[in-house]
Parts: structure tokens; C-alpha cells; sequence
């Protein structure tokens, strides 16, 4: 008998099987996505990188939004708190790429008061 075919989800209790596959397509870990803010606001904050996200090609008539969350997908992987956005600019018709600046408001060395921005 070949295991691949012999699975079968138990149709009695539809309920745990779909809490079972909702759960399987969870992030083992989640964090949460860094805040949009203006520079004032992060003055006293640890600067970490610029980070740029892309939309990606093809014809993406809402491509701001694609570009705003890769950047800031790549934000999170850094441990950012905070970005401001610094660029948007179109590459085509309808691709673009967003710039921001990943900032991390919560760490010891954030609110010390002597971390320069970096323009």
C-alpha cells in the first residue's frame, strides 16, 4: 500500500481537520512588521539599514503596495521597529521599487540619545 494514497482525512469531524491544515500554514515564528514613521519620530532610534523591496515584473497596476511590503518584509528580517520611506520610484509602466530606512526603536542602545541618523 502506498502511504502517499492511503491517507485519508477522517470526514466525520470537518472541524479539526481544517483547524489541522490552518494550523500546518502557520509562520513558525511571527513577528510583528515594523511601524511606518516619520524621521522626527525615530531620532533616538538605532539606525540599521537602507532597505529596498521590488515588486516584481509583470503587469502589477497596484505595484506600490508589493513594493512597500517587500521592503518592508526585508525591514523585519533585520529586527526593524520602525522605516521611513525615503523613495518610490516606477521601473516601467507598472514596476516599481520602495526605499526605506529600517530603524530599531526598541533595543538598549535605541534611546541612549547618541546614534546619529544616517541621511
Amino acid at each position: 500500500m502506498n502511504p502517499l494514497t492511503s491517507f485519508k482525512l477522517n470526514r466525520g469531524n470537518r472541524t479539526i481537520n481544517l483547524t489541522f491544515i490552518l494550523l500546518l500554514s502557520l509562520p513558525l515564528t511571527s513577528k510583528a512588521q515594523p511601524e511606518i514613521a516619520e524621521i522626527a519620530s525615530v531620532q533616538n532610534c538605532h539606525y540599521l539599514n537602507k532597505v529596498e523591496g521590488s515588486s516584481g515584473y509583470g503587469k502589477n497596476y497596484n505595484w506600490q503596495s508589493l513594493a512597500k511590503y517587500s521592503a518592508l518584509s526585508r525591514a523585519e528580517k533585520l529586527g526593524a521597529s520602525h522605516v521611513v520611506w525615503d523613495q518610490l520610484y516606477t521601473v516601467g509602466g507598472f514596476n516599481g521599487v520602495a526605499i526605506a530606512k529600517a530603524y530599531d526603536c526598541n533595543s538598549s542602545s535605541a534611546n541612549k540619545g547618541n546614534v546619529a541618523i544616517a541621511e
